[in-house]
């Protein structure tokens, strides 16, 4: 078997290994290769891989400086796939190049991550074998038309503007370029040479479910890397050229969604790639990593962040937590801190402000997965925060903390308790209930026609179920917003106007004619969710506390019956706008703020500004200290109304 012996043993502070892999005339020959110990400084030629390991169940064999090395099946097709007919390819490769059983050295080459990709002369993204079974095949198909496919010899293509634009009018339908753009008269007539957008579709929602994307640390290596190609089976193509298609579908998805099309958008996945590493982790949590400390390595020269292999995860965690807040001066961290409501602690012994990078998609209940990838709520969570990372230039900046002192961060009782300075502002009186995400599901095809007409009522009664549930909710808010004899809103502002600007948490484009969205939004909700004539009485007759499942079933009856379908934008644009309020509960506090806040809060807690915080957040009371739920948004407080730096404590967060 393999020993790192004969390599010469230890690597140096700045020293890796190479992977020299040998040519091959066929695909099927036997996997040969040898390792070499170069000086990173030196500024060696290479390529890096970025894949997933994946099972180690059933590895394959290699030979490495002659000996027998054990690959993960995964890697092995990826290194048949990688070979060059007639010369040798260098690569990086974490699971031969480092000894993955000596400690020490797997801690002393993460440090060096950052730079092993950096210098790196491209990144190979490896997705994969089989392009074909999945219809991933579609998008790399755009790039073969516009003649933009990468070989896989080592090389540097550029990417042309040109095709890009081509791709977004004449494939998607839609012009990406600047006013005054224009298309050559020999492009247009290359349109038939096209695939269909039904195909890029299927293309890109294949691409985005290949296990690559779903890991924070191989996506950070493409971020990292001067130039990268994504590579899946025999197919490959710059990385920018993939994403931009893949973000040019879901944006022509978008677009039908707003036609009325409403069944494009239940499979589209959109992937935001933000330039911050530290938002990056924050946001994207659907990852899969065999070591999750691994995925906080490649923060260390940015946030001083020491990977520590002989700590457990939770310390590595919360090291991480603090210092990516000293490191960044910013709260923003926090925004990872709530999870789906049906996502339990995965992680013991995390404090209450450090997030839990450790649930995945199999923390996911069987029965709140849904039919289709797009239904479980972590994808639904990061849809969400994707949409708005995406936009974000383009909605209101909150900056509810305006400090003007420096800000300070400091641990004290064994680095557990956070203290940050603050102010209390309010305490929570009244909630309304979580909004459940509005989707049944589909049922299960059956050729037996008495089964299908079973399956099908079933489906119906939980659409009608999940309906009723949504109106609700919804009308349990519109109490909350009313009912009170104060409430905080905006001058020239109406109750309905702050209802409806609390309920997007104000995600209203600074580009819009606000008062027309919220007019067009008004008319939308009080056509999809305002009361029947016999939700009235039935709500009248207190249904609902005694037998709330058939209240919600007759309530969505009624609704969805009264519906004019030949209209669904109205109906469209409602259900839509929802997306930020799902998980959530709408509240109202002692001084009559109204507020959207996360689904685990309950009366009693209170509002804090943080010191270094762009939204105020939600503490609850433990002893003297407080625990930490998550962020939120109180209509009227969210550019700084209620701050003041005279009157900041110190606020410990365990």
């Amino acid at each position: 078997m393999f020993s790192y012996n004969s390599t010469g043993g230890a690597l140096g502070p700045t020293q890796i290994r190479l992977l020299h892999l040998s040519p091959a005339a066929d695909f099927n020959d036997p996997v040969e290769s040898r390792l070499e110990v170069v000086a990173l400084d030196q500024n060696p030629v290479y390529e890096a891989l970025s894949y997933c390991w994946g099972d180690n169940t059933h590895p394959q064999e290699i030979k490495c400086n002659d000996q027998k090395f054990q690959a993960t099946e995964n890697l092995f097709s990826a290194l048949q796939h990688l070979r060059n007919k007639d010369t040798e390819r260098t690569l990086w490769i974490d699971a031969i190049c480092i000894n993955q059983q000596d400690l020490q050295e797997r801690q002393c080459q993460v440090k060096l991550m950052e730079a092993i990709y950096t210098k790196s002369d491209r990144v190979v993204i490896w997705l994969g074998p089989d392009p074909a079974s999945d219809g991933i095949h579609h998008i790399f198909a755009l790039m073969q038309t516009t003649q933009n496919v990468t070989s896989l010899e080592l090389g540097k293509p550029k990417f042309s503007e040109g095709r890009s634009n081509f791709l977004a009018i004449n494939v998607l339908g839609f012009d990406s370029r600047p006013q005054g753009g224009s298309t050559s008269a020999s492009d247009v007539t290359e349109r038939k040479d096209f695939v269909m957008p039904d195909e890029a579709k299927k293309g890109a929602l294949a691409m985005l479910k290949r296990p690559w994307w779903s890991r924070v640390w191989t996506v950070q290596e493409m971020v990292l890397a001067p130039s990268a190609i994504i590579m899946c089976g025999n197919l490959a193509a710059p990385s920018l050229d993939i994403i931009h298609a893949c973000s040019d579908v879901f944006k022509h998805i978008v677009r039908i969604l707003a036609a009325g099309d409403s069944e494009n958008l239940r499979d589209a996945i959109d992937i935001a790639f933000d330039p911050d590493g530290m938002l990056y982790v924050a946001t994207m949590r659907l990852h899969g990593s065999l070591d999750a400390k691994m995925e906080l390595g490649i923060a260390t020269s940015t946030y001083g962040i020491e990977p520590d292999y002989s700590i457990s995860t939770a310390e590595c965690y919360t090291r991480a937590a603090f210092n990516i807040i000293s490191g960044s001066r910013s709260l923003d961290i926090f925004g990872a801190l709530q999870r789906p409501s049906c996502v339990k602690a995965t992680l013991a012994g995390l404090p209450s402000w450090v997030p839990d990078w450790s649930y995945d998609m199999s923390s996911i209940p069987e029965e709140e997965k849904g039919p289709t990838y797009a239904n479980n709520p972590i994808i639904r969570e990061n849809v969400r925060n994707a949409l708005y990372l995406e936009c974000r230039d383009f909605f209101p900046k909150w900056e509810a903390s305006k400090s003007s002192t420096p800000f300070t961060a400091r641990l004290i009782n064994d680095g557990k308790t956070l203290i940050l300075r603050g102010i209390i502002v309010d305490e929570f009186t009244s909630l309304g209930q979580r909004l459940e995400y509005p989707d049944p599901g589909s049922t299960v095809a059956s050729n037996n026609a008495v089964t299908k007409s079973i399956r099908e009522f079933r489906l119906s009664l939980k659409v009608f179920g999940i309906f009723g549930g949504v109106m609700d909710t919804i009308h349990g808010w519109r109490h909350l917003a009313f009912k009170p004899k104060i409430l905080r809103t905006m001058p020239g502002e109406t109750r309905m106007d702050a209802f409806l600007i609390t309920m997007l948490s104000d995600r209203v484009l600074l580009t819009a004619d606000r008062r027309e969205v919220l007019d067009s939004l008004e008319q939308a909700m009080k056509t999809t969710f305002d009361m029947t004539k016999s939700g009235i009485v039935l709500n009248q007759l207190h249904i609902s506390h005694f037998l709330p499942k058939l209240y919600h079933n007759l309530l969505g009856y009624r609704k969805l019956m009264s519906i004019d379908v030949s209209e669904p934008m109205g109906f469209g644009h409602a259900v839509y706008n929802l997306q930020w309020a799902i998980d959530q509960r709408m509240a109202t506090t002692r001084s009559g703020y109204l507020c959207m806040v996360p689904w685990s809060t309950r009366a009693g807690d209170r509002i804090a500004l943080l010191q270094g915080g762009r939204t105020p957040y939600v503490l609850r009371k433990v002893g003297n200290k407080w625990k930490i739920l998550g962020d939120c948004y109180v209509h009227g407080i969210m550019s700084g109304e209620a701050w003041s730096d005279d009157k900041c404590v110190d606020i410990a967060i365990v």
